[in-house]
């Protein structure tokens, strides 16, 4: 199965995940279509639970993994899971968001970047550069303690997925009746979208502990536009907030990557607990 990750309002791959079985392992690759340069891989057990990401340049053994919150958490419910990541410190958070990307399971999705600018580990901010002059015979000697010290510009990030409730099909006069009808009748259900948000939690970001759960700033989110008369497919639009995303300095390839992974969690969700229970 292969899925393609469109730039907005073209026909231009940008990535593209293939899935591949492996003796003990599901691995999908998650390739740069301009330079056939694979930049993570998603990887799942041929039995059990689990769904970890490694990019090719992490030593043996390490690995990103998406797991539950624990039941204690604010944040917990059956389809929610968290990741933690290295990322920069960011300076702010801008509430804004821009539209990114078109995507189809089987097919297609959407995606506009800078990918010189970012990286994972993330790529440190550019600290600016200042003139010093040496002090006059005059000038009053600061104290050592008065000599600011160096702040860390890189923290642990941890990051929610969620599933959000929308429109799956948007109304569309041109449509016929019956599909009309049928559309209705699915946005009606109660797990009728695989829409979804991937945050980061606001008390990684702040780095305060806090008792009760403010709402995360999306950072991505996931828009299902597959059509009702679809069955075997998945269709929608990936949305990033290019603030957040500059800011955090992580490579967008690997919030598509999470992004991907999660999707298929929620369309395989019953088989995902069913493995857990076992």
């Amino acid at each position: 199965m292969r899925v393609n990750i469109y730039q907005e309002g073209t026909e231009k791959v940008l990535w593209y995940k293939e899935r591949y079985l492996a003796e003990e392992e599901i691995v999908e690759n998650l390739v740069d279509n301009m330079t056939s340069t694979i930049h993570w891989t998603i990887h799942k057990p041929v039995k059990g639970w689990y769904i970890r990401l490694r990019s090719p340049s992490f030593p043996p053994g390490t690995f990103i993994s998406l797991t539950p919150p624990p039941s204690s958490s604010p944040y917990h419910s059956d389809a929610a899971l968290i990741f933690s990541c290295r990322t920069n410190i960011p300076s702010s958070l801008a509430n804004g968001r821009s539209s990114l990307v078109r995507s189809s399971s089987d097919s297609d999705t959407t995606l506009t970047s800078d990918p010189t600018t970012h990286s994972y580990p993330p790529t440190p901010p550019q600290n600016p550069v200042f003139r010093v002059s040496p002090p006059s015979p005059r000038a009053v000697q600061a104290k050592l303690s008065e000599i600011p010290l160096p702040q860390p510009t890189q923290q642990i990030s941890t990051f929610i997925l969620t599933p959000h409730s929308h429109a799956h099909v948007p109304e569309q006069k041109e449509l016929s009746v019956f599909t009309r009808i049928v559309s209705a009748l699915k946005n009606s259900a109660p797990s009728h979208s695989s829409s979804f948000t991937l945050s980061p939690l606001p008390n990684t970001i702040t780095g305060q502990s806090t008792s009760y759960a403010p709402t995360p700033i999306p950072l991505l989110t996931y828009h299902d536009r597959t059509p009702a008369w679809k069955v075997s497919s998945t269709q929608g639009i990936l949305e990033m907030d290019p603030r957040q995303e500059r800011e955090l300095g992580v490579h967008p390839s690997f919030y598509i990557a999470i992004a991907l992974a999660y999707l298929d969690f929620l369309t395989e969700r019953e088989s995902y607990l069913a493995a857990a229970a076992d």
